[in-house]
């Protein structure tokens, strides 16, 4: 099927995705003058993970005075299992306080006191208080604000165009090209890029993410070459409501209470029976992993949220955090783990760009900041830091490309464009299964075995099934499958390097969880797994944490 519409058009600094990361650097990327276009598959600003957030932000210097960067990146990578960059935790956790005053300048709304200060709060595995949290508990608290700035800044938005490649040319990036559901192919020529894709929650069946998070970010960067990181590293949030735990039921708030407590189906609070007594002593890995060790001892048995002792007064302080049944009297809730972060990713250096000239890469696309668990409040904290400083690294380097130096040598981008629409042409196609039965199937297998718990038969049996998926054809008839179908490659892609990675590290640290290697093991594994592209196949290896970077 041809594209009814072909366009083209030029920009300093090309920024895919439109969450929280990319707005942040589309603005500091237009405060340094650059021309700025924003691609997103959706709405910008809207289906992401930054505006599906509670809005709870980690950052030092609004609460205790002793506490401070130095304490809060002590704090996250203690809970990363110190398999963190030390270099982007210091500059995230340096950054996000500033950063955050911005924000309320620009119009976002955290709780606050009487005088207007944000009031703080502590949550497990941080020392201090000293979490922000949106007015609304709400992530369009914070975002809605960056995308009225963006647009006040100048910044361009191509919205529902899904990018299809990265063009790399004259031993850089130059571009992309991207196509969207009403037919039309689009071709980007720019000086730099950035990717703020998210992550790639998608790729299991309980999510609680956009459903556009399906790791395509990552599968651009290693087809280009970048090497990835951490990708065994997912967190699964251990309590959310619904089947597929699409709605997160924030446990740090409610379960720390008076009169709440976690319970199987015959009644036994989970805490103490597996050794913890109070509720701050548990992590989110550890209690998501104790939550599914008891599903499988009881298959078919929920576990349930008691809150039948909750006083009515803490209830309606915290109303907002509660399910709007709770006040029509039912006080036991039905909670399930689900998949909530990825803390794998791109590998960036300490100026946000890849080994790909030109490349640039920001938030949860990244590899980095929360090595093998992150802590509560470090997603918005690194979105938010790490945005800013890509955008601005970007910027200052598409500056310095000469812009009489034509990127386009010898119709070399042009021709580049063209093989990649001739590629997504040649896709369509009357044969074989849709492109959303596939995404079922995988979503499934990697549930089922590369999920919460893992062990080596596990972990082979969903690679062996991946592999079947790759070759079954796939009937595309319209844009909107191909994309779909797109996507399902990303997943696909995604799901290999978490398995592969996931096997070859024979411990158990942080959200990842062997039941064949139950134990953490620092002589060996006190190290990161990147994965690359080498020549047509996936090559792993190991390499040491840095000190810095």
């Amino acid at each position: 099927m041809p594209f009814k519409v072909e366009k083209q058009t030029k920009c300093d600094v090309l920024i895919i995705g439109g969450g929280g990361a990319g707005l942040r650097a589309a603005i500091a990327a237009a405060y340094a003058k650059a021309d700025v276009l924003m691609v997103s598959k959706a709405r910008m600003g809207y289906a992401n993970n930054t505006y599906l957030s509670k809005g709870i932000v980690a950052a030092s210097g609004w609460g205790d005075p002793k506490d401070g960067p130095d304490v809060h990146g002590e704090d996250t990578r203690a809970g990363g299992r110190y398999l963190n960059n030390p270099g982007m935790v210091a500059r995230f956790a340096e950054k996000i306080y500033s950063e955050t005053r911005q924000l309320i300048e620009w119009g976002a709304e955290f709780n606050a006191d009487e005088k207007g200060r944000p009031t703080v709060m502590k949550i497990p595995g941080h020392t201090h208080a000293r979490h922000l949290f949106g007015k609304h508990w709400k992530g369009s608290d914070l975002i809605l604000p960056l995308r009225r700035k963006a647009e006040q800044m100048g910044v361009r938005f191509r919205e529902h165009s899904f990018v299809t490649s990265l063009v790399l040319s004259g031993g850089r990036v130059a571009g992309a090209t991207a196509l969207s559901s009403d037919n039309a192919f689009l071709s980007v020529e720019a000086k730099t890029v950035v990717l703020a894709t998210g992550g790639f929650g998608q790729v299991f069946l309980n999510t609680n993410n956009a459903p556009g998070i399906t790791g395509d970010g990552q599968a651009l960067a290693y087809e280009a070459g970048v090497d990835l990181q951490d990708m065994e590293f997912v967190q699964f949030y251990p309590t959310a409501l619904g089947k597929r735990g699409s709605r997160l039921f924030l446990y740090e708030r409610i379960l720390v209470q008076e009169g709440v407590c976690l319970k199987n189906g015959v009644g036994d609070d989970i805490l103490k029976k597996n050794g913890y007594q109070m509720p701050n002593e548990i992590s989110r890995d550890q209690l998501a992993q104790v939550m599914m060790k008891e599903s499988l001892e009881a298959p078919g048995q929920p576990i349930f949220m008691d809150m039948e002792g909750l006083p009515q007064q803490t209830a309606t302080e915290l109303a907002a955090l509660l399910p709007p049944a709770y006040f029509e009297g039912k006080r036991v809730f039905p909670v399930v783990p689900t998949t909530h972060f990825c803390m794998g990713g791109v590998v960036v250096d300490k100026a946000c760009e890849t080994s790909c000239p030109g490349l640039f890469a920001a938030g949860e696309v990244c590899a980095g900041a929360h090595g093998a668990n992150r802590l509560g409040g470090n997603a918005l904290a690194e979105v938010i830091a790490m945005g800013s400083l890509a955008g601005e690294a970007a910027a200052q380097k598409a500056k310095a490309i000469d812009p009489i130096d034509p990127i386009d040598q010898a119709g070399g981008f042009s021709r580049l464009v063209q093989e990649e629409k001739n590629r997504l042409e040649h896709l369509f196609s009357d044969q074989g299964r849709p492109p959303t039965d596939q995404i079922r199937v995988l979503k499934e297998i990697m549930w089922e075995n590369a999920g919460i718990l893992r062990d080596r038969q596990s972990l082979e049996k969903a690679l062996a099934l991946l592999e079947k998926q790759e070759g079954k054809t796939s009937r595309i008839n319209t844009p909107g499958d191909l994309i779909r179908f797109l996507e399902f490659r990303s997943m696909r892609l995604m799901g290999e390097m978490i398995c592969r990675s996931a096997l070859k590290r024979t411990e158990s640290r942080g959200s990842h969880f062997r039941n064949d290697f139950p134990r953490e093991n620092d002589q060996d594994w006190l190290k990161n797994i990147r994965v690359g592209k080498k020549g047509s196949v996936m090559g792993l290896n190991q390499v040491r944490v840095p000190d810095s970077d």
